[in-house]
Parts: C-alpha cells; structure tokens; sequence
C-alpha cells in the first residue's frame, strides 16, 4: 500500500513538472518587414496557429497592438526603417509606424502568419522654419497678401470648447517604455481647459481619466455640446507640431446634408484659428510648425470649427510641468488674439 501511495506521488510530482515545463516555455515570434513605395509589410510568424488566431490587434494614428494569448519570445530581424520601431511588454507587442494612415489583417496558415499592411502618409509638407522673414517695402507686402488672407473684423467668438485628448485606456497611442502619448495629451488637455476657464468660457472635455473612448462615443459627445470650437490633442513621433484641418470637398446638395460632411462650413474658420495657433507655438517655442489637411472623421463630424494638434514627440521636447503649461497657454492665448484680431 505504502509502495503504491510513493509511485502514485511520484508520478503526480512529475505531470506538475512536465506542466510548469510546458507552461514555462513561451511560444517564439518572429517578426520581419519590408517596404514597397508607401506600404509597410510586417509579418508575425508564430510556432501555433492559436497565437495568431486568437490575437487581438489595435490601431491608431501611429501605434498598432498586438496582444498575443500568451507569454512569447520575441525573435525579430534587425530593423533600418526609420519610421517603423517596436516595444514588447508582457503579453503585448506595441508597434510605432511613423505616419500611419491605416492598417490591413491578414491571417494566414502553414505556417501560422499576422500580416500587417501598414499604409503610410506621402510626406511632402515642408515644416515653417523659424527664420526671420525678408523685409519688403509696405506697398509690396499688401500686394503679396491674398484678399481672403486679411484679417477680417468681427470674427468668430468662442464661448464654448470641446478639447478631446486623444487615445485612453487600451488604446495608447504613441508608447515606449518612457512615456506614453495618452498621458502627456491628457496633461496639457487638463492644463488648457483650467487656462480657458479662467477666460470665462465653457469648456468640456471627451475624457477626463485614462479610460478608453471609441471614436463613435466621441463624436456624439462632441455634437451634443454645440462647441464655438474644438481642439484634438495627439503627439507625433517628430521634432515639430503640427496641425490638422479638414480638406474642402466638392459636394452635392444632398451629400451636404450629410452628418460626415459637418465640417465643410466651417473650413476657412477652422484654418484661421490653426494658422493663429501654430504661429503662436512657432513664436514661443521656436519650433517647426507644420500644416495637413486630411479627413479624419473626429473632424469632419463637428458642426463647427475644428482641428487637430499634434505636439513632437517626447524624444525631442521635454514634457516637464512648466513646458506643458506653456503649450496650454500659449494655444490658450492664440484663440484670445484670434477673436481680437
């Protein structure tokens, strides 16, 4: 009986190690890419299907997640690009794509394969250097000047915002082992929204916490507080700032009608306000500015002026207490100037 009970003990202690054997060993990635004209390829090779196949993947303007079922090993081939970087932490593979527009899925057997189309953004923008501007006699200046340019009295006043700090929760944003994009825009969007309500305006914010908000909640929040104005908060992985507005369509009078082309009024408003702010920014802090139209739905859904600022990234600018501050104030004072102008 005491012989039995000893065999049978044995052989229980060796299923538990074969089983912390089998748990301890992580399934191997591996990760390699390629490039053809403005699509990033980046293929995940896993040993079994069930790590692709369960696989949950998220994007945003710049970052795309993978969070894997499991612990891995991650076996990557050396990388050359310089807009493409990744970061794995736990269970997560955290993958930075400097100008992303979108990203394409696509699961594959024999052998087991994510593959991610990442389609990129064809830079040609220029950013504004800060440099002193020739000087040129007035008659000449007034010339150069288009008409719809000039300051017009009577300008928008903007009693109500909507700041909407980007990403939250799951969705990070730019993220390395330093920093992370939703932390820093939630900072100098707290920061903004205490500088404007010390102007007396009403101001609301998408999100006041580090929680997920989908685009569509976003969206619908926005509508709902009929803002004068409202201001989006990101982060770019380069040394300047930049800002987004919506580009002009050419609509039918029912497609005018539409909830997806809200913002189409309120285009000239929309640039005036981002060409007062970015030269305030470049003024202060003697950084690039850069200016981009693109569609981007949290935009082109708001039924008044609106845009995008996208700050540089942490690798290039110090986000201490003080330089936050002054980011808010600066954008704060820019909008001040723009009813005045």
């Amino acid at each position: 009986m005491k012989k039995g009970l000893v065999v049978f003990f044995g052989f229980f202690l060796m299923l538990q190690g074969l089983c912390a054997f089998s748990s301890a060993k992580a399934e191997e990635i591996q990760l390699r890419y390629s490039l053809k004209d403005n699509t990033l390829r980046i293929v995940l090779q896993a040993q079994t299907d069930r790590y692709i196949s369960k696989a949950k993947v998220y994007s945003t303007y710049s970052l795309v997640k993978v969070e894997f079922p499991g612990e891995f090993t991650l076996l990557p081939e050396k990388v050359n690009y310089d807009r493409f970087e990744y970061n794995k932490k736990g269970k997560n593979l955290y993958l930075n794509i400097k100008d992303l527009r979108w990203v394409k899925l696509l699961r594959l057997k024999s052998p087991p394969r994510l593959v991610i189309d990442a389609y990129l953004k064809s830079l040609v923008e220029k950013p504004v250097k800060p440099a002193v501007p020739e000087k040129k006699p007035p008659e000449e200046q007034e010339k150069a000047l288009p008409p719809q340019k000039k300051a017009q009295p009577g300008r928008l006043k903007i009693k109500t915002l909507v700041i909407d700090p980007g990403h939250g929760g799951r969705n990070l944003g730019i993220y390395t082992s330093h920093y992370s994009e939703k932390s820093i825009v939630l900072r100098v969007a707290r920061t903004l929204r205490y500088l404007l309500r010390k102007q007396r305006r009403r101001v609301y914010m998408t999100r006041t916490s580090d929680r997920y908000v989908s685009i569509i909640r976003r969206i619908m929040y926005i509508r709902k507080r009929h803002p004068d104005l409202m201001i989006s908060i990101h982060m770019t992985t380069s040394n300047n700032f930049v800002i987004y507005t919506e580009p002009t369509i050419q609509l039918s009078r029912e497609e005018s009608l539409l909830f997806r082309h809200s913002q189409q009024g309120f285009i000239k408003d929309s640039e005036k306000i981002a060409r007062a702010i970015g030269d305030a920014l470049l003024q202060r802090f003697n950084v690039g500015v850069l200016y981009r139209k693109m569609d981007i739905p949290v935009i082109s859904y708001t039924e008044a002026p609106a845009l995008i600022i996208e700050l540089p990234g942490a690798e290039f600018f110090d986000y201490t207490r003080k330089n936050i501050h002054d980011i808010a104030d600066t954008i704060s004072k820019a909008i001040v100037s723009y009813e005045q102008s």
